[in-house]
C-alpha cells in the first residue's frame, strides 16, 4: 500500500524483520525506556507473526505487526508494536500501517477483528479509527495500557 512517497511492505526478509526492530527498540527502549530485554518476545520468531514495514523513499520509517490472539481457536488478531519515527509522526504514516494490517487481518488471515493493547495517551488516535476501550487499565513495560477492539 502506498500514499505520497511512502510504501507499507509485508516483511519477509531477516534484513527488513531487523530493520523493523531496529524502529522499535528507537520508540520504546530509548524513547519510552522500555526493557530491551522485553522488545523481542516469543511473537516475532513466529510463523504465524506478520510484520510491515513503513518506507519513504527505501528509507525505514515505521513498523507494525500482527499474530492470532492467544486463544484455542482465534478468530481475532492481536496488532502490536505499531511505531513511527519521531521525524514522520503526524503525516499519516501510523493510520496507514493501521489499515494495512488490518486489511491483511481480513482478506489473508481470515480474522474476523482486531484488538490491541494501545498505551493510554494513544486511546483516542486508535478511537477516532473505529476502535472500543475496555474499562480496565494495566500496566505493561511501566506504562498503563488499555485493550482495545475493532469495531468492523
Amino acid at each position: 500500500m502506498e500514499s505520497d512517497s511512502i510504501k507499507i511492505i509485508h516483511v519477509s526478509t531477516t534484513e527488513e524483520k531487523n530493520e523493523c526492530h531496529k524502529i522499535r527498540v528507537e520508540i520504546f527502549v530509548k524513547e519510552q525506556h522500555c526493557n530491551p530485554e522485553n522488545e523481542l518476545d516469543e511473537y516475532d520468531g513466529s510463523p504465524s507473526c506478520h510484520h510491515f514495514l513503513a518506507l519513504k523513499s527505501s528509507l525505514p520509517i515505521g513498523t507494525i505487526r500482527i499474530h492470532p490472539y492467544p486463544s484455542p481457536v482465534s478468530t481475532t488478531g492481536k496488532i502490536g508494536r505499531l511505531s513511527v519515527l519521531k521525524p514522520y509522526r503526524n503525516m499519516g504514516v501510523g493510520e496507514l500501517l493501521l489499515r494495512t494490517v488490518e486489511s491483511f487481518a481480513k482478506s489473508e488471515l481470515g480474522f474476523k477483528k482486531c484488538m490491541l493493547h494501545s498505551q493510554i495517551d494513544k486511546k483516542e488516535w486508535y478511537e477516532k479509527r473505529g476502535y472500543t476501550a475496555f474499562n480496565e487499565i494495566f500496566i505493561e513495560e511501566g506504562i498503563e495500557h488499555c485493550k482495545m477492539t475493532s469495531n468492523s
